[in-house]
């Protein structure tokens, strides 16, 4: 059997031929309709990213009328082309191998610890 060969154009391969510093080029799409690219390392986790993406989104306009960070969370197109929203934020970009290295950020339905205690629920068979 033939040794495996990686795609030298997969940024997320941990051989890729990315930046010394190890960081990756992100385009991001604010719920006011405001597009930042930021370079944030590869191996950063998504809460890491997200309160880079805060800092840097103080200087564009629109900032005001953005609710809470933690009202927030990220969505993107993943390798097997299905639409994921990253509601962990413990999971690092990496691990995560958006498609594209576009995130967009969107409103969450509801508050982490109300999901929390319908998928608690859920596992113990309440209703």
């Amino acid at each position: 059997m033939p040794p495996a060969v990686t795609d030298s154009l997969d940024i997320w391969a941990v051989d890729s031929q990315i930046g010394a510093d190890g960081s990756i080029s992100v385009d991001f799409l604010l719920p006011t309709g405001i597009y930042i690219n930021l370079d944030v390392p590869r191996d950063a986790t998504i809460s890491h990213i997200k309160q880079l993406l805060w800092k840097q989104a103080h200087a564009y306009p629109l900032f005001h009328l953005l609710m809470e960070i933690d009202s927030y969370m990220f969505s993107c197109v993943n390798q097997t082309a299905v639409h994921e929203e990253l509601e962990d934020e413990t999971r690092r970009l990496c691990d995560v191998r958006p498609f594209l290295p576009v995130l967009k950020l969107v409103t969450r339905n509801c508050d982490p610890g109300e999901k929390l205690d319908s998928k608690i629920g859920v596992l113990i068979g309440k209703g």
